[in-house]
């Protein structure tokens, strides 16, 4: 259950962050005009290729080419982003926003290996991530009628999907001009994967890890050795163990919403013991 936040209560902390800090770079770069920076940090295949400048997948995020490009982005960035994390939350809309900025950003690069897009012409502007906020939004928000410039009544995620489209036949055809298209596809495409399937991977992988813990040790009992377990968990009996592997399983299987009641509570008992 999502619940609708709307705008009054303010600017959340994250995208402010995201406001001031992208604010700030332009500032900086408006000040100090020089024309490396573009080179040096916006995002150059050719100097990932040969130079290993791989920090340039999330710093071009951050630099733009002008008022109007830093502008349209940060209206899309308020507009969008902070109803997302009010119900996200800072920490995990953050890690969504600079996931889906260095994805179109690694889209950008792949691309570039196959003939698609330029490897010497640098990439900059939030707009991957942007991308990948709509696309997010559009998902949790499918039927919300959105204002396309403030005419077009158009829903939520129609807007996405056609916007999408756009981008990825003019990145195919060779029409993108100035606009870095493949950002944008690389971003909503990192977002989808990211809601859909990220969080189940992160709980396969706290699961092993913790069972790993759980089973390193060696328990030495009388005179002789015995494999055990000693952790700084509590005991767990084996059918709790296979259980929730069932349910991990049946997560990745068919998802979150297929679970009973029960199983949802056996997985949080495990979790909450697993923590403690």
């Amino acid at each position: 259950m999502y619940v609708y936040r709307g705008y009054r209560m303010g600017l959340p902390k994250a995208v402010k962050s995201l406001l001031i800090a992208n604010a700030a770079v332009f500032a900086f770069t408006l000040f100090f005009p020089i024309r490396g920076w573009n080179y040096l940090f916006g995002l150059v295949p050719a100097l990932i290729n040969h130079r290993f400048m791989i920090w340039q997948f999330f710093t071009y995020m951050f630099l733009h080419g002008g008022f109007g490009h830093i502008f349209w982005n940060m209206f899309m960035l308020w507009m969008f982003s902070t109803e997302l994390e009010y119900n996200w939350g800072s920490r995990d809309f953050l890690k969504y926003y600079l996931a889906c900025g260095v994805g179109g950003g690694v889209i950008v690069w792949i691309t570039s290996l196959v003939g698609l897009s330029s490897s010497a012409i640098p990439t900059i502007g939030a707009s991957g991530a942007i991308f990948g906020v709509l696309v997010a939004y559009g998902m949790m928000w499918p039927d919300r009628m959105i204002f396309v410039m403030g005419i077009l009544p158009m829903k939520a995620l129609h807007m996405v999907l056609i916007f999408g489209g756009i981008d990825l036949l003019r990145g195919l055809s060779g029409g993108a001009g100035n606009i870095a298209v493949f950002a944008h596809v690389g971003g909503g495409i990192t977002g989808f994967i990211y809601l859909k399937y990220g969080w189940r991977i992160m709980i396969h992988l706290e699961h092993q890890i913790n069972k790993f813990k759980a089973r390193k040790f060696t328990v030495i009992q009388g005179g002789g050795k015995k494999t055990g377990i000693k952790s700084d968990y509590p005991e767990s009996h084996p059918d709790i163990d296979n259980e929730v592997d069932r349910i991990l399983d049946k997560i990745a299987r068919d998802g979150m919403d297929s679970l009973t009641d029960r199983e949802r509570r056996i997985l949080d008992r495990a979790s909450d013991k697993k923590r403690k």
